[in-house]
């Protein structure tokens, strides 16, 4: 995904790129739930309890390009939190390499929707008058009557984040070069 954008900043030199993340726990909790309504997410967190390589395999498959993803899958939001973990990384990457994007946390985005769509609108040279419409949208479900609705992910139950799988987390967020996930995490160029 990233890799794109480099090509398509070339061809359009005037666009602006934004990033979006969330906490590292938080994701891993959703994809969890996402795992339970989709056999191939789940697939691949089974896959990686068995092997680093097998886990990187089955990623790549699904489409991600698994080589960040060499990691024994020891809890179930190991799998989530190496997404993320592997996204912010290919974040900071281009922004150390002096790629212009930015980034907006989900957290502030649910905090304070109309200031940080506000925000949003004005990193992308839009009118900030849309960031109403923008959050009027934003409460809809859009996978309303599906199996990825809120009310269908919602009767799924998290995980349980013990001392022993939040070291393991804190641990894999060190190979990434990122804070550790039970700490809050603002990446450089978020939008405040």
């Amino acid at each position: 995904m990233f890799v794109v954008l480099f090509d398509v900043s070339e061809l359009y030199p005037h666009s602006r790129y934004l990033f979006t993340y969330r906490d590292a726990t938080d994701v891993g909790k959703s994809l969890y739930r996402l795992s339970c309504a989709m056999p191939s997410v789940r697939l691949a967190q089974l896959l990686g309890r068995l092997s680093p390589s097998m886990c990187a395999a089955v990623v790549d498959w699904i489409g991600y390009g698994g080589t960040d993803f060499h990691v024994l899958i020891d809890n179930d939001l190991t799998f989530g939190v190496t997404c993320v973990l592997a996204a912010m990384k290919a974040y900071v990457e281009f922004r150390r390499q002096g790629f212009g994007i930015k980034a907006v946390r989900y957290e502030d985005l649910v905090a304070r929707p109309l200031e940080t769509c506000q925000l949003l609108m004005e990193a992308c040279g839009l009118p900030v008058s849309l960031a109403h419409d923008i959050v009027t949208g934003m409460q809809a479900d859009s996978q309303q009557k599906t199996a990825l609705s809120r009310a269908a992910l919602g009767q799924f139950q998290d995980p349980e984040v013990t001392p022993k799988v939040t070291e393991s987390l804190n641990k894999l967020a060190a190979k990434f070069g990122l804070p550790p996930v039970n700490e809050e995490c603002i990446l450089e160029g978020t939008l405040a």
